[in-house]
């Protein structure tokens, strides 16, 4: 489910190009860390969890990304 979310705002908010691989790193992603930084205050923001900018440097793919937000319980806006 996150998954989904995920890979959908990298290709529109971010400009991923192409099919995002969630078992890619994000640096094989051209996703750099001013990016990342961006990310994590919007997920803030929109699913109310706060993903610190240490925590994404140590999360590097899409993947664990979506596994750290359902830890948190994070809920996807309807």
């Amino acid at each position: 489910m996150f998954i989904a979310y995920l890979t959908t705002l990298l290709s529109t908010a971010y400009k991923v190009p192409g099919e995002i691989d969630p078992q890619k790193s994000f640096m094989e992603l051209d996703v750099d860390s001013l990016s990342l930084a961006e990310l994590g205050a919007h997920l803030e923001d929109e699913l109310g969890v706060s993903v610190e900018e240490e925590e994404l440097s140590a999360v590097t793919t899409v993947a664990e990304l979506a596994e750290l937000l359902e830890a948190r319980g994070a809920v996807i806006p309807a």
